[in-house]
Parts: structure tokens; sequence; C-alpha cells
């Protein structure tokens, strides 16, 4: 689309950054802000013009749409205009399915994971499956957490990869319980770390049907699986206690003190241990 010279114009007045690239001189706020909000005057037009005018990353011609795009969301969320948040969220949402170079896409996540909404949440989600994009698109997704978990769901039968870890991890960041199957199967992915962001998942959901999973992984050869896998079980016990499941947190801590026996491994045994002595009185 062609850029107004109007809007080429108010981004002009953003400021310049400093000798290392930072905004810490010379910064005016009000004659910003005032070309922020006459930039959110033209509505749609103005964000797409925006997103027009976005360059290669440290390029000259990036700084200062780059810099206005930004001040623009968060003048929407400062002035607690939701028509004009729904607006600039449904825009760059809309962006992400063009022709644009992934750094842009990239860029636009980024706003989203910001100001972006449940109306943001499918244009995210088709960008689960791209090992350049899958990153920050996730994390907008779990930022955003209205809508996130279905599209997390959807794409993960046919993740891989980057992309497989990326949403695994995210379905345990938003303790989607609808997951728990799919990340009990991937305990025994090929991937360790894989294997390893699913335990973590499950140990945050407090999911009592997952412990004999946990503790199954937690079975490791020694190394950096089984150390990760055991603070698993570990942190499902605790979840599991706070939530009055006091029979199934202590079978966990339990079965770490009759597994651990090698002698290094004595400090897992006395934290089972100990933890069992606080909570001897919820088994009553």
């Amino acid at each position: 689309m062609a850029v107004s010279e109007k809007l080429k114009s108010l981004v002009g007045e953003m400021p310049d950054p400093d000798s290392r690239g930072m905004y810490t001189e010379n910064i005016d706020k009000q004659k910003i802000e005032q070309a922020i909000a006459r930039i959110a005057e033209g509505g749609r037009e103005s964000v797409a013009g925006l997103i027009e005018m976005l360059g290669a990353p440290g390029s000259a011609e990036n700084v200062k749409p780059h810099y206005a795009l930004h001040c623009l969301a968060n003048h929407a969320l400062a002035t607690h205009d939701e028509k004009a948040r729904k607006l600039l969220a449904e825009t760059l949402a809309e962006a992400l399915g063009g022709d644009r170079p992934a750094h842009v896409k990239a860029f636009l996540c980024q706003e989203l994971q910001w100001a972006g909404r449940k109306e943001a949440a499918a244009a995210l989600g088709k960008l689960l499956l791209d090992e350049e994009l899958v990153e920050p698109a996730s994390m907008a997704l779990v930022a955003i957490r209205d809508g996130a978990a279905g599209e997390f769901r959807a794409a993960l039968p046919a993740a891989r990869g980057k992309c497989r870890l990326n949403i695994i991890q995210s379905l345990g960041a938003i303790k989607d319980a609808a997951s728990a199957a799919a990340l009990r199967a991937a305990l025994a992915d090929p991937d360790v770390e894989v294997r390893i962001a699913a335990g973590w998942g499950l140990s945050r959901m407090g999911d009592a049907d997952s412990a004999d999973a946990l503790k199954k992984a937690a079975g490791a050869e020694s190394g950096w699986e089984r150390i990760q896998a055991t603070k698993h079980c570990f942190v499902l016990a605790e979840t599991l206690a706070a939530a009055g499941k006091a029979k199934q947190s202590a079978g966990i801590y339990r079965y770490l003190m009759e597994t651990r026996t090698d002698p290094k491994e004595a400090y897992i045994r006395q934290a089972a241990q100990r933890a069992l002595e606080v909570d001897k009185d919820r088994l009553v």
C-alpha cells in the first residue's frame, strides 16, 4: 500500500537513537505523544502504513516506524481505548498472513504479545509450524491466553523439531489440562528436550493421573534428564499436596525415597523425607 506523506511526516517526529543505539538523549516526550496521538487518529490506515514502512532490523529506515508502532500500541493501552487496541491487534494479525519478511512478522508477534487479545489467536496459531516464527508466535499466544490452548493443540500433531518443542513448552506454560494426555505421550519422544518440556508441563498442571508417567520418566539414566525428571516429581507432589491430594503426593515422595539409593542422590531422599514429614498431618 502507498504510505501517506502525512504519516511519513509524523513518523519523522520520532527520536533518533543516540550513539549507542539507545533512546536516552534528546527525548521530547510531549512531541512524541502528540505525534502518536495524531497517528492514532488515522486508525487502520495508520497501522497498516507503519507496518509497510518497517525495514530490516538495525537499518536506518526501520528505526522510526519500529519505534512509532510500539508507541502506538502503548498509546492504545495507556488510554484504555479498547476500540483502538482491537483495531491495532486485528491489523497486526492480518499482516501476519501477508508476504512479508520473517523479521517483520516476528516484530508484529512481539507487539501482539503486548497488545493482542483473543482476536489475534488464530493468526498467531498459523505460525506455529514455521520454525522461524514459532518462538515469537508462541510467546504471544502464551501472553494472550484466551484462545491460545486450542491453537497449540491443533498444531501439535503435525509439529516437529523446534516447533514441537515450543508447543509442548507453551502448553505447560498455560497449564492446559486438556493436553495432559498429549504431554504424557511426549514423555517418550525421541528428543530429550521435548521429554523434559513435557514433564515440566505435567508437573505444573497438578494432574494426579500423570504421577505414574512422571515417576517412570524419573527412572531415566543418570544425567541431566534424570535430574530434571526428578525435579518434576517434586513439583507435581507439591502441587498435589497444595490441592489437598496428600495421599497422591505422599506416593511420589515415597517413590523417590525408595529409588534414590545411590549415595550421590542422598539429598533427594532427604528432601522427600522432609516433605513427607511436613505433610504428615494432611495424611491423617
